[in-house]
């Protein structure tokens, strides 16, 4: 399979803000905003009432079979997403590196946040009460790992913390 070679990849647990931040980028940028779940249709693969998913192997080869079909080779691409989910039991798991292998990032993007905050959005906006301590882990395992693809891909790694995200930006030009 045909590797990319116009997205630009942003990642973060949900409700960190990557939505946000990534619409104010799509704006001032050519990059068009894209959000994996939305290419996987999410309740597709996760039931609505949490963010756990069943199958994450099979979940990412659905995603590449859609940015397959919905990426135009000719524009580039703000991918919002994942470097790790939770998968059925509540445990922390890593996207599988082929699905980045494909992707082919040209930046490597995270946004993280304090995990009480995060918690607080998902607990208002799903209504839910979110283990912290999982979070914390979630969100540890998913910043070791976007540098570790920064460091395989040799692309910039850029965090983002408190809206700040002129790095990313300015990349993007």
């Amino acid at each position: 399979m045909k590797s990319f070679d116009n997205i630009f990849f942003i990642g973060g647990i949900h409700g960190v803000g990557k939505g946000t931040i990534c619409k104010e980028i799509a704006y001032k940028s050519e990059l068009i905003h894209i959000t994996a779940s939305e290419v996987l249709k999410w309740s597709e693969i996760s039931s609505s009432d949490n963010k756990l998913v069943e199958n994450i192997s099979s979940t990412q080869e659905k995603l590449i079979f859609g940015l397959n079909n919905l990426v135009d080779r000719d524009k580039k691409y703000l991918l919002d997403g994942h470097f790790c989910l939770l998968n059925s039991l509540n445990v922390p798991c890593k996207i599988d590196e082929e699905t980045f292998d494909i992707l082919n990032p040209r930046v490597i993007s995270i946004v993280i946040d304090d995990v009480e905050k995060i918690a607080k959005r998902l607990e208002n906006r799903d209504d839910k009460k979110y283990d912290i301590k999982v979070l914390s882990e979630l969100q540890n395992m998913e910043i070791e790992y976007a540098k570790y693809l920064s460091r395989k891909y040799s692309v910039p790694f850029i965090e983002i913390m408190d809206n700040n995200y002129e790095q990313l930006l300015n990349i993007t030009r």
